[in-house]
């Protein structure tokens, strides 16, 4: 079949190809013939229908699935040909002819053919790889915290106001629009203010209250609360305070440590420093991996298909509106432009996605069926007791196969780079990588 090219600007491809009558024509008789040899029909024995029939009933499907695969094969064995790698999926459209009628069809098709991905020599890079130091001030600071987890809650004075940290032992009863719902009352509960276990804005109104007091607090549930009854309505909750109580540390001892599964003290502060040491070593690999891509994208350039940063830029926008609750508004039906940083962040996630999937095939990494079954076991245990049911929608999904697979790939990509950029490493105390870090990692 003959390709004519229309348009070759860029990245961008057009071609023009024809069915011609005359083999569609031929190509829907055999279908037709090699199904006719199992179709039986009323007052024919089986394989003995007329093909003249055969075309009456089945003629205009039979030639809309021959003109389909006609379609797909003369596109695969053009892109094979050219070797043109397409970006997105090529748009078909039918220029001119009817797929009904006993005439030509002429076809345009369009993609864009991913870029050249230049090779990049990495001792142009000089990075930082930081190593941030565990002081004990670091170490007695986790083991307040765990101290304060582990309080135990006393009784206050008499007539004393309920404070953030405070526990409140109270009865409450929930009702919407004067009627009261399941599951919207409790006696002795339990609270502690500021834990945000409650509708948002409950437990600040019991700020300030005091031992037997009753208040009403006014609440709405959220529009995405769990029960589609309560969602979203204006409720009020009938609050006595029976006691409240004030949160004591605990001891920071031996007794302490047990608490939290250590034999002693000494292991307790051991256990800290690795869970510090582990914590800080993936704060480092995130700053360090932020810093080469600001690299790569300042030194890799190459041509971009439109196709795949305009898909990005309505991901970032959904991604936008979603946060900031833009679907809610009057302008819901209007269309979102884009910002510049919002297609500056489109063009850079698909130069860097580009670049490291290149990169990636060039030098031969892949990911392993091991460490893919890994992730795809850590990924289930999210799900207790429904284990079965996610293997079952990955086996269906190639789509959320590859969104397990692709973050493997990268930090694959990510180690074979950096071993050959070698980075600086750099003793650094917390405080100090903690201001670069959040400078650095805050930027986009």
């Amino acid at each position: 079949m003959k390709f004519k090219e229309i348009e070759n600007k860029k990245l961008s491809r057009a071609y023009e190809f024809c069915i011609a009558r005359d083999d569609l024509n031929k190509k829907v008789d055999q279908k037709l013939e090699i199904s006719r040899t199992s179709f039986q029909m009323k007052g024919f024995r089986k394989g003995r229908t007329p093909l003249s029939m055969m075309k009456k009933m089945f003629g205009n499907s039979t030639r809309s699935e021959v003109i389909q695969e006609l379609v797909d094969s003369s596109i695969r064995g053009h892109l094979e040909k050219k070797d043109h790698k397409p970006a997105s999926r090529p748009s078909v459209d039918l220029k001119s002819g009817d797929i009904n009628n006993e005439n030509d069809l002429i076809f345009t098709f369009k993609y864009e053919v991913l870029p050249e991905i230049p090779e990049f020599d990495y001792k142009k890079l000089s990075l930082n790889k930081f190593k941030v130091q565990i002081d004990e001030k670091s170490v007695a600071k986790a083991l307040d915290e765990l101290a304060n987890s582990a309080c135990i809650f006393h009784p206050k004075r008499k007539k004393s106001k309920a404070e953030q940290g405070d526990q409140v032992i109270i009865d409450f009863v929930g009702s919407i629009e004067g009627e009261e719902f399941e599951g919207g009352a409790a006696q002795d509960y339990p609270l502690v203010l500021g834990s945000n276990s409650f509708i948002p804005g409950f437990e600040e109104q019991l700020l300030g209250c005091k031992e037997s007091e009753e208040v009403a607090v006014k609440v709405k549930f959220p529009k995405d609360y769990g029960s589609k009854n309560l969602a979203g309505k204006d409720s009020i909750f009938a609050c006595k305070i029976k006691t409240i109580n004030a949160p004591k540390p605990a001891k920071i001892d031996d007794e302490l440590a047990k608490k939290f599964s250590s034999k002693d003290l000494s292991e307790l502060k051991d256990n800290i420093r690795e869970r510090l040491a582990n914590e800080y070593a993936a704060f480092s690999r995130s700053l360090l991996k932020k810093d080469l891509m600001d690299a790569l994208e300042k030194n890799v350039e190459f041509e971009l298909p439109q196709a795949l940063v305009d898909a990005e830029i309505t991901q970032i926008i959904t991604a936008d509106s979603k946060n900031t609750n833009e679907k809610d508004t009057k302008n819901t039906d209007k269309e979102i432009k884009a910002s510049a940083d919002q297609k500056k962040l489109a063009k850079r996630r698909v130069t860097l996605g580009l670049f490291f999937a290149e990169e990636g095939s060039r030098n031969g990494i892949q990911v392993s069926e091991k460490e893919y079954k890994d992730a795809v076991l850590q990924e289930a245990s999210q799900y207790p007791g429904k284990e079965n049911d996610f293997f079952k929608f990955l086996d269906g999904n190639p789509s959320a196969k590859e969104q397990i697979r692709a973050p493997i790939f990268e930090e694959k990509v990510f180690d074979f780079m950096i071993k050959l950029i070698n980075p600086n490493e750099k003793n650094i105390s917390f405080d100090e990588f903690k201001k670069k870090f959040d400078k650095t990692i805050g930027d986009k």
